[in-house]
């Protein structure tokens, strides 16, 4: 009797692996590395030069936000970031006394 030999690719969900573990052991490395250098909570998870913040906005601005958000398929951040990068381009600033 000969063994039946199956095609290549006869499972098409091979390639479809349990990542779960990975993303929590990596994200726990994150987490380790953050604790490590002791960063502010208000920047833990941003990229350099970023900082969490919070404001209030007037509620017409923020449906605005919200509208071009989702019509030109970005997020909230960045159609803030524009607007404000816009704002301060030519403006002139002093430092804060300290």
């Amino acid at each position: 009797m000969e063994k039946k030999q199956t095609r290549l690719g006869s499972d098409p969900l091979s390639w479809i692996k349990d990542s779960r573990k990975e993303i929590k052991g990596e994200a726990a490395r994150v987490k380790l590395i953050q604790k490590k250098k002791d960063i502010p909570k208000t920047k833990l998870g941003l990229k350099e030069g970023w900082i969490r913040a919070t404001f209030i906005v007037r509620e017409e601005y923020l449906e605005k936000i919200k509208s071009i958000s989702y019509w030109d398929r970005k997020d909230i951040k960045q159609v803030i970031d524009e607007a404000l990068t816009e704002y301060l381009k030519n403006r002139r600033t002093k430092p804060l006394p300290q």
